[in-house]
């Protein structure tokens, strides 16, 4: 199977001067922790990267020191995040196909697993959102039941044509989300969930990064 990994992101929120997915704890690169956790699993042996126009040297630098180029396609991402999964859909080769990206280094095996066995045209993890969610701009307008409410992850996997089509109609409408699962169940095709992990977090801010450092020290100390 193959996955497409992200890592075209900018380091906007993190403050930082490098691509956020290059930034490195024990010397290797938070993206290159992302790749080794896919390849490692015995269903995935070929990865889709997409990088951006201005971090692709860099990018593919870091797989060749890593020893992960030959296990690699690289292809351009676009501005947006929806255009790097769509120019990244064009390389691939699989009927399903796993969706991660190189900011979230603390993937697990077993969600892999998780994500990848239900065979529905796609499968998210989720977590519960613990706090209170409202909507209003300077005044609250209604509150939200939070126990319905649920935090998407990545790795999500998908049917890959039913993903194709939903990025084809959506770039014809110019209609834009934020998560594939969305482009997926506005298609009309069903969006399962399992069970998600806390400690897969997504590096935005330096407090995420923060986390994610102590994390990743404690696993290889």
């Amino acid at each position: 199977m193959d996955a497409i990994l992200l890592a075209a992101g900018r380091s906007t929120r993190l403050g930082s001067t490098i691509d956020k997915q290059l930034h490195r704890v024990d010397n290797k690169p938070l993206v290159i922790y992302s790749a080794e956790q896919l390849l490692e699993h015995n269903e995935i042996d070929r990865l889709v990267v997409a990088g951006s126009a201005e971090g692709m040297g860099d990018i593919q630098s870091v797989f060749q020191e890593f020893g992960l180029i030959r296990s690699c396609e690289f292809v351009l991402g676009g501005d947006e995040r929806q255009e790097s999964v769509r120019n990244s859909l064009t390389a691939v080769n699989s009927e399903r196909v796993l969706l991660h990206e190189g900011a979230r280094p603390l993937i697990s095996l077993s969600l892999i697993d998780r994500v990848l066995f239900p065979d529905t045209a796609c499968v998210t993890p989720t977590l519960p959102v613990p706090f209170t969610v409202a909507i209003g701009g300077k005044n609250m307008e209604q509150e939200l039941d939070r126990s319905s409410l649920h935090n998407i992850q990545l790795p999500q996997a998908f049917d890959t044509q039913k993903l194709f089509e939903a990025h084809e109609q959506a770039s014809s409408e110019d209609f834009r989300a934020t998560d594939d699962s969305a482009l997926i169940f506005r298609m009309g095709h069903t969006v399962e969930f399992v069970k998600g992990e806390v400690t897969n977090i997504k590096v935005t801010y330096p407090t995420d990064l923060m986390l994610v450092e102590e994390i990743l020290k404690g696993q290889t100390s």
